[in-house]
Formats: C-alpha cells, sequence, structure tokens
C-alpha cells in the first residue's frame, strides 16, 4: 500500500507516520502544494497513491479545499471510482458540520486526534485494506490516546471542571482603558489580591526591571513597573497559579511548561516592541496561555489515570497531538478573546500567509525562538521513530547560543520574513533576553 500523509503540524504529522509505517510505503507531506506534487509525480510513475490522510486545518489550502481538488482532477482524469484513493479526513474536532463537508466533497472516512492505532487500523480494515494482527490491536487496546480521548469526550459532554482565571487581570484591564488610570487606582485592584501583591514587589527586584535600588512597598513596586507592566505581570502570576499541582510529579511538569510559556510570553511582546506594536501587554498574555491545553490536559490525566507516568513519552505525545485544538476550545469556554484563541489554535502553523495577524507570527516566531533557547517542553523531531530527547528543558547557566546555526534557522522561518525582521537583530535581542528568562520566570 502506497500511503501520502498531509499534516502541517510537524509532531502530529510524524506520530502518523510512525503508526503507519508497517502499513506501507508512507510519504509524508506539509502542505497541499507538495501533496499536490506527490501525486501528480506518483501518477506519472503509474504508482498513484492508495491512501491519503488530509489535515482538516492547515494554513494556505486546507483539508477541505484540497480533498475537492484530489477529487476534480480524478475526475478530470476519468479515473473509475474503484481505482481512486482512498481519502482519510484527520480532525482534531469532532465537528459534525466538518464532517458532513467532508464527506460531500468525496472523502472515505475521517479519524479525530489523537489517533490510537486501534482507530487507524479499523478505520483501514472498513475501508477494505488489510488490517493489522491481533496481536498488534491487543498491544494498543488501553493506549495513552485513549485515555486523552476520554478526557476530550468528558470535556465536551461538561464533565471536566475549567480552570477560573482570577478577576484581578480584568479590572487591571478596565482600569488601563479607563480616562487617567493612576498608581493609586492600581494599588487598591492590586491589593486586595495577597499573594499578586506580595508577588509585585519581588518581580519588580527581579533582573528583568531591577533599578538602582530595591523597592519594598507595593506602591514602589507599581511605579517601577508601570500601569502597562503591572497588566502584564497580574496576567503572568494569574497564569502562573493554574500552573500549581500538589502532585510532585506533576508540578514538575507544570514548572517545565510554565517556564516554556513564560520564555515565549516574553520574547513575544519584546519582539512586539522591536516591529512598534502597542499592545505588549495583550501579546505576553497569549504567549502565558498559548499551550493551556496542555496545562489541563495533563492535570485531567492525572487525576483520571495516577497510576500512569504523566512524564511517559507516549502519553506526551498524545496530549500534544490535541492540544492546541483542545485549547482554543478551552479559552473559548474561559471567554478569552478570538484573537487569543486563535493563538491556541494556530501557534506551531509553519507556514504563513501575507496577510496573518501579527501577534499570531510574533508567537509562532516566539515559539521557535523559546525551542532554539533551550525552553522547550515538547521537543519536535523530524524522524517518524521519536525515540529520544522528546521531553526536554534546558534551563543550566552553561546553555550558549549557537550563532550560525540560530541564524540559519531563523532564515527558513516564513513568520520572520513577513514580519521583515533582521536575523541578527533578532539574535542581538534574545541574547540580551536569554538570562533574563531563566531569573524572571522563577520569581514567578
Amino acid at each position: 500500500m502506497k500511503i501520502l500523509i498531509v499534516d502541517d503540524e510537524n509532531i502530529s504529522r510524524n506520530i502518523l507516520l510512525a503508526k503507519m509505517a508497517d502499513m506501507g510505503t508512507c510519504v509524508a507531506v506539509d502542505n497541499a502544494k507538495e501533496a499536490l506534487a506527490e501525486i501528480d509525480k506518483a501518477k506519472t510513475e503509474n504508482q498513484p497513491f492508495d491512501l491519503i490522510t488530509l489535515d482538516v486545518s492547515m494554513p494556505g489550502m486546507g483539508g477541505q479545499e484540497l480533498l475537492e481538488h484530489i477529487r476534480k482532477k480524478e475526475d478530470q482524469n476519468k479515473i473509475p471510482k474503484k481505482n481512486r484513493a482512498k481519502i482519510i479526513m484527520i480532525t482534531a474536532r469532532m465537528n459534525l458540520g466538518t464532517i458532513n463537508a467532508c464527506i460531500k466533497r468525496g472523502c472515505n472516512g475521517y479519524l479525530t486526534k489523537p489517533i490510537s492505532k486501534v482507530q487507524l487500523v479499523q478505520s483501514l480494515s472498513q475501508l477494505g485494506f488489510e488490517p493489522a494482527s491481533e496481536e498488534q490491536i491487543d498491544k494498543e487496546s488501553m493506549s495513552h490516546s485513549d485515555g486523552v480521548a476520554e478526557i476530550i469526550k468528558r470535556f465536551y459532554t461538561g464533565n471536566i471542571i475549567l480552570p477560573v482565571f482570577p478577576n484581578i487581570v480584568k479590572e487591571v484591564e478596565e482600569l488601563l482603558a479607563s480616562k487617567d488610570p493612576s498608581v493609586d487606582d492600581l494599588a487598591k485592584i492590586v491589593e486586595k489580591d495577597l499573594v499578586i501583591s506580595s508577588k509585585l514587589i519581588t518581580i519588580a527586584n527581579s533582573s528583568l526591571y531591577k533599578g538602582l535600588d530595591d523597592v519594598n512597598s507595593l506602591n514602589g513596586a507599581l511605579v517601577r513597573l508601570g500601569l502597562k507592566h503591572t497588566l502584564g505581570v497580574c496576567s503572568a502570576l494569574a497564569t502562573k497559579n493554574l500552573f500549581n499541582s500538589d502532585d510532585e510529579a506533576l508540578k514538575a511538569e507544570m514548572d517545565r511548561l510554565w517556564i516554556h510559556s513564560f520564555a515565549v510570553a516574553s520574547l513575544a511582546r519584546r519582539l512586539a516592541e522591536e516591529i512598534g506594536l502597542d499592545n505588549l501587554e495583550t501579546i505576553f498574555l497569549m504567549g502565558l496561555v498559548h499551550d493551556i491545553g496542555k496545562m489541563l490536559l495533563m492535570k485531567v490525566f492525572v487525576d483520571m489515570y495516577p497510576d500512569v507516568p504523566i512524564n511517559d513519552e507516549d502519553l506526551q505525545r498524545a496530549i500534544h497531538e490535541i492540544h492546541t485544538t483542545f485549547g482554543g476550545v478551552l479559552l473559548r469556554k474561559m471567554h478569552f478573546s478570538k484573537q487569543i484563541i486563535k493563538i491556541a489554535e494556530f501557534h506551531h502553523w509553519e507556514q504563513f500567509g501575507e496577510n496573518t495577524d501579527k501577534e499570531l507570527l510574533l508567537l509562532s516566531l516566539a515559539n521557535s525562538l523559546a525551542r532554539e533557547l533551550g525552553f522547550l517542553f515538547f521537543s519536535e523531531k523530524k524522524t517518524p521513530e521519536l525515540e529520544e530527547g522528546d521531553l526536554t528543558l534546558e534551563t543550566n547557566d552553561e546553555f550558549e547560543l549557537d550563532h550560525d546555526q540560530l541564524i540559519k534557522d531563523l532564515s527558513g522561518l516564513s513568520a520572520l520574513t513577513i514580519l521583515e525582521l533582521d536575523p541578527e537583530k533578532v539574535f542581538s535581542i534574545i541574547e540580551k533576553i536569554h538570562p533574563m528568562i531563566k531569573e524572571t520566570s522563577r520569581a514567578f
């Protein structure tokens, strides 16, 4: 069997590739243009694809549009229906409208992320492909993907308690939007939360904000931070609270995820400042919550399956595969703005169009830079094996930036090109901010 896998997200693509590697000859691409080129090449070589999997949500030409394009070409080439490729749509959300639209456009089936091998084998068997052995199916019968899928099911049926984002952030936002906000007005809001007010003093004395002398009062901290930066710090403290856990193993993972999120937020805000945007604290908040889907999935998994190690690599792959869509839905239920929801859903896209929102470009770029700097929670390996080093977080003081490699990596990012940022300038920025991120993230 000859298989074409089309998915723009690197880890999701490699997970599916790993699950299908023993089912046939696989080709994996990350966009519609390359997919169509592979289909034409296979036709020219008289070795057409038997099976094609299409991710529904992709930048540029999405899965539905690509599906329609493939079927139209088959019609034009007068390929008999029995000889046409079987096409399975891959979706992260069980949306009946989307599924029906794909069926009308000619798909043969659909799978929802996270995809277990059992789910995959059963679907292929229904399409007439040779199923895997019973031993393979039994081995996967209670996979981590199934556990994550059960969490998703409970979430959509309202059986998961949602995290609560403290109201203090909204109050500070409203104050800043009012006419002539003052430090005294801000202090009246902040002092109502003893944890946040005490932490503000510590953070005002951190390397990111530190002046010549230490401040030792709330008003002094607010003056040093300024009104807008105080909003960002309050957002960070409120978000950090969501990452807390009494479970020792889960807390270790939450700390790692927090440092990654804080790094992305700090990098995005600094880059936004560089290109002249003025909604810096909103961009900072976007970075803090961009991976919120992972946070809740891990917490619920530990509650439901306390005997399964939360740092298990297979489990983390299953969580990663669904976290963007899940995070977007979670933020919607928590009443965040459409703009922030979009960040959670699409920050792992690798290719962007010229008209993409600058905020999304900045967060995608910051996410890539955080990985380059060692502040990564889940490594996006480019090989189907996904066996080593997937879970890493480098925070030791010996970490050094590789100038030439970083410049090379930056030059290949479409977000950086569209934002018209100079790679050398970006390197200079992150070289300065890197040690501050490590120290300040711990102050929270």
